[in-house]
């Protein structure tokens, strides 16, 4: 049985761009296969919507070349942009029409032979049959992130671009669009996303890639995203049993680095680390108000990434290190404090007294 294999939908090779003097995308090499939906990550201004606006056409790039589905952008015409559905985070509806009227003014553009029968295709597809005469103004944030999107499928593209999917929507809506965004893909089409997000990349993505300012740092299944950066243990603790804690666990194997936080410590274990001889040891340590096991965020993966697995546990040696000289010395400055007090007391009984005169 033969593997299936997918041809690229977009590829950029070795693209940067420069905007005046700022570098905003530096030698990105990626490939984005057919039929997957495929995850930007990355904290804001990491280049994620930049890297979205080089696909859809929106910009060229300083130098490095980008094809979509097999075309360059600099050769974009109206038969590529069809092909091309795309929900920037400005959803940039008529707000005084209704939800059909929209998608009937877009039907339009695109020149659709039977466009009453797709928009009920797409209304369907939403759940939005049931408020199609309602006007885009009184629907909820995440009602118009479902217009955005159907009004994006109307002409039925290759290629959807999605900046931001579940942007200020609720919970159930939330999943509601990744569902959605799923069965597109199931369909056929091949989905590009840029989030925020981790859960929602392990959601929907088949793969993503990690975008921190312009450079591309990794792409590859959240599963193994969230591998790389491990588990943490959030302990809610004293500055003093954190100090003991760090202590104790120091050279522990399975343990990636140890942070200080402001209700403890959190401790990262590599994914294969099972915590238990971990906990007990914490737990025989210090005295703990509570903790919890739980995956790494974004955030924590990003730290990861740049940093690399800790071998030496020289993150040991800088949870202590990098407490501040007050936290370290705190009588010190205490005693500091009240002569400081004091004098400047002197100084103000001294000078508010009636000066001598010379004869």
């Amino acid at each position: 049985m033969t593997q299936e294999t997918h041809s690229p939908a977009v590829v950029f090779d070795k693209v940067s761009l420069q905007i005046g003097k700022s570098k905003i995308l530096s030698n990105i090499s990626l490939t984005i296969p057919e039929h997957q939906i495929v995850g930007l990550l990355g904290p804001n201004g990491a280049g994620k919507t930049t890297l979205l606006s080089l696909v859809i056409g929106l910009r060229e790039p300083t130098s490095g070349k980008v094809s979509v589905l097999g075309q360059s952008v600099k050769n974009y015409g109206e038969k590529m942009r069809k092909n091309i559905g795309v929900v920037l985070q400005e959803t940039s509806l008529y707000e005084e029409l209704t939800i059909e009227e929209n998608l009937e003014f877009v039907a339009s553009l695109y020149s659709l032979q039977t466009p009453k029968k797709r928009i009920r295709e797409v209304l369907d597809l939403l759940g939005l049959s049931s408020r199609a005469h309602d006007n885009v103004g009184i629907l909820s944030g995440g009602l118009k992130r479902r217009v955005a999107i159907a009004r994006a499928l109307l002409h039925d593209p290759k290629l959807l671009v999605v900046d931001e999917p579940t942007l200020g929507v609720d919970v159930e809506t939330r999943h509601a669009i990744w569902s959605h965004l799923k069965y597109l893909r199931s369909k056929g089409h091949t989905i590009l996303v840029a989030s925020n997000y981790l859960d929602e990349a392990q959601a929907i993505c088949d793969t993503v890639s990690v975008l921190n300012k312009g450079t591309l740092l990794v792409t590859e299944s959240p599963e193994e995203l969230i591998a790389r950066a491990g588990h943490s243990l959030d302990i809610d603790c004293s500055s003093e049993s954190g100090e003991k804690i760090t202590k104790a666990l120091k050279n522990t194997k399975g343990i990636i680095r140890v942070e200080q936080t402001s209700t403890g410590l959190s401790v990262f274990l590599t994914g294969d680390t099972i915590p238990d001889s971990i906990v007990n040891t914490v737990i025989k340590t210090a005295s703990l108000n509570a903790f919890r096991f739980r995956p790494a965020d974004l955030a924590e993966v990003f730290r990861t990434l740049h940093a690399g697995y800790d071998e030496n546990n020289a993150d040991f040696e800088r949870y202590t290190e990098k407490k501040s000289f007050f936290a370290k010395h705190p009588v010190l400055v205490a005693v500091i404090i009240v002569l400081l007090l004091s004098i400047i007391v002197f100084l103000e009984i001294w000078s508010s007294q009636p000066q001598s005169g010379g004869i």
